[in-house]
């Protein structure tokens, strides 16, 4: 059996919601980040992740193990575990970025939104703190924002992104960001709480400097559960990471 090794990890407020529930997308950063700090193969490829209860500000542990190590790829688990609970449970496929080239297919296409200036920055809080919309600087299209406006018909919300800190996006950052997206059960005018069970995000590229265009997207929402597809887009259109998440739907 592969060693587990132990590394406390303090948990602060700086991205909690409302009543000190932290955010998911940043957990899994940072649990990855932890998990393969010092590893052959730095960067985060492929993150399959399972929340299984909410992580609260205050002192934690990450587990982590080195299930396979090769020529290319490594694989580690990682668990976030917090009294005594395991809270967040990832694999993580990890290897080396390198310089981006012309794809040999692409069947897609980045987000068309009107310009930064001309979409609202999110911040939302329904009376709450929100660590989310402090952290990033997201700017909706107001066209795909429905509670801003009136419902859309499709369950989708797209816009900019950046961390209103200037920090440089790097892979490990693509994470979070695949979770950052407002749920797209508002842009039907639904709200209610939207928790992330399961996430997997593929990372496919470093992204370049500037503001990230993100376009999340649902197909099924039914009996309280739903799926969110994120794509996130980088300045030079190059599609970066592919998000895939289901989660459930409490109005």
């Amino acid at each position: 059996m592969p060693d587990t090794e132990v590394v406390p990890l303090p948990l602060d407020e700086t991205w909690a919601y409302g009543p000190g529930i932290l955010h998911g997308g940043f957990l899994l950063e940072t649990l990855v980040g932890v998990g393969l700090a010092g590893a052959t193969h730095p960067d985060p490829l492929a993150v399959s992740a399972h929340f299984l209860s909410a992580t609260h500000p205050g002192d934690a542990e990450v587990h982590r193990e080195t299930l396979r190590s090769g020529r290319s790829v490594s694989t580690t688990r990682a668990q976030l575990r917090q009294d005594g609970r395991v809270r967040l449970d990832a694999v993580v496929t990890s290897g080396h970025l390198g310089e981006p080239g012309v794809p040999d297919y692409l069947d897609a296409a980045p987000p068309v939104l009107p310009p930064v200036e001309d979409c609202p920055r999110n911040d939302a809080h329904d009376g709450h703190r929100n660590g989310i919309t402090e952290q990033l600087e997201l700017r909706l299209d107001p066209s795909a924002a429905g509670w801003m406006a009136a419902p859309s018909e499709r369950a989708e919300v797209r816009g900019w992104a950046r961390y209103a800190s200037g920090r440089t996006v790097d892979p490990l950052a693509l994470l979070c960001l695949a979770d950052a997206l407002p749920p797209v059960t508002f842009a039907l005018g639904r709200t209610g709480w939207v928790p992330t069970v399961e996430l997997t995000v593929h990372v496919r590229a470093r992204p370049a400097p500037g503001w990230l265009r993100l376009v999340q997207r649902a197909r099924l929402l039914a009996d309280g559960w739903l799926d969110e597809e994120c794509e996130i887009w980088d300045s030079t259109d190059r599609l970066v990471a592919q998000g895939h998440q289901l989660a459930g739907y409490r109005p």
